[in-house]
C-alpha cells in the first residue's frame, strides 16, 4: 500500500482489520471538516500534512 504523504504524517493514525487490511485514519476530520475522516490513498497534496510524531501503525 503507498498512502503518500499520510505515510509521514503525525496526524495520520493506522488500523489493521481482523482480516489484515490496512487503513489510514486522518485525526484531523476529528476538528476539521476540510479532512477526509478515511481519505484517498495515496495522498498526494494535503494543507494538513505535518512531518513526525504521529501514532503510527496500530
Amino acid at each position: 500500500m503507498n498512502p503518500g504523504l499520510c505515510a509521514s504524517c503525525r496526524h495520520a493514525r493506522w488500523l489493521t482489520s481482523a482480516a489484515g487490511s490496512e487503513f489510514v485514519q486522518c485525526r484531523l476530520a476529528e476538528l476539521d471538516a476540510r479532512f477526509a475522516k478515511w481519505p484517498r490513498l495515496p495522498v498526494l497534496a494535503c494543507p494538513g500534512h505535518e512531518i513526525g510524531g504521529g501514532a503510527g501503525r496500530a
